[in-house]
């Protein structure tokens, strides 16, 4: 499914681009090109990381970080990127039509799916 902006349902991310951070925010190693991404140093983007926009009505979603190559095993570790974004920002839109969800979670089991 795809995840979309909860002010304008511009597409952000994929399904297939969520990985477990455990950072407690839902995290994204690859962005659609409905996400901006605040233009800073690499030093900062590094360190502090980068404030992401929806491209067509400018909420704010997050921040992105270069530290995806530290989650290893998940797409982030091959992206290098860990997009760290509020869950009410986002709509969950699955692919088969299903009712769509307002936060992270594609369902309220999905976390024991992935058990």
């Amino acid at each position: 499914g795809t995840f979309v902006c909860a002010g304008c349902r511009n597409p952000l991310f994929v399904s297939k681009a969520k990985f477990h951070s455990g950072t407690g925010w839902p995290s994204f190693a690859r962005a659609l090109s409905g996400v901006e991404v605040e233009d800073v140093n690499p030093i900062q983007f590094n360190l502090l990381g980068a404030e992401s926009r929806c491209r067509n009505c400018g909420g704010h979603l997050g921040d992105v970080f270069g530290d995806g190559y530290l989650f290893v095993n998940t797409p982030a570790f091959f992206s290098g990127k860990r997009f760290c974004i509020d869950g009410a920002a986002l709509i969950f839109k699955s692919q088969d039509g299903n009712e769509e969800v307002r936060g992270d979670s594609p369902n309220p089991n999905y976390e024991d799916q992935l058990l």
